[in-house]
Parts: C-alpha cells; sequence; structure tokens
C-alpha cells in the first residue's frame, strides 16, 4: 500500500446538475455527462447516432460511478412528416455544466 495515497471507502458523491433540453430539429449533443436520457414525445421516429427511437420510446445510457461520457450524438428525424420533439436530459457532474 502506498503509503503517499489516500484510499476511500468507494463512498465518493458529486454534486450533480440536471439540465434539460426539447429538441425539435436535427443537432448534435455533445453529453459530457454522467447520464443521459432521450424521450421521443413526438408524433415521428427520431435517430440519435443511428438508434432508431420511435414515438413514446426512450434511450438511456448510464456511465459506471466515476466516469463521463463524452459522446457527441446526432439527433435526426426520419421522415418529413409529423411534429418532432425529442427531450434530453443530462445529469451533469457540477463542475462541467455552465449553471
Amino acid at each position: 500500500m502506498d503509503k503517499n495515497r489516500i484510499y476511500g471507502d468507494g463512498n465518493v458523491f458529486l454534486e450533480s446538475i440536471t439540465d434539460f433540453q426539447n429538441l425539435t430539429k436535427p443537432t448534435m449533443v455533445q453529453s459530457n455527462c454522467l447520464c443521459i436520457k432521450f424521450v421521443n414525445n413526438g408524433n415521428k421516429e427520431a435517430q440519435v447516432n443511428g438508434y432508431l427511437l420511435a414515438q413514446n420510446e426512450t434511450l438511456e445510457i448510464r456511465q459506471q460511478s466515476g466516469f463521463l461520457d463524452r459522446t457527441q450524438y446526432q439527433l435526426t428525424f426520419k421522415n418529413a412528416e409529423g411534429n418532432p420533439d425529442v427531450d434530453v436530459i443530462r445529469i451533469l457532474p457540477k463542475n462541467q455544466s455552465s449553471v
């Protein structure tokens, strides 16, 4: 055991902020978060990095404790008809947010 290192017991608390966005047009979403969720509330299919998200479906991506997701997610809508409406909910470490 290294005498110069402090070992924790695994119970580390991070301060976080919940960020909400409502997207109605194709866009790139930079995650930089612990958890990201896409909720398709519209009446047209959406795609997140090619993954099909049907009406009323949810896609949630969580990282292991202590890890940040740095993925750039491309949100697109599959066809021209209908009302696009996707909510993006991110759990951000407080030091990563602009709040």
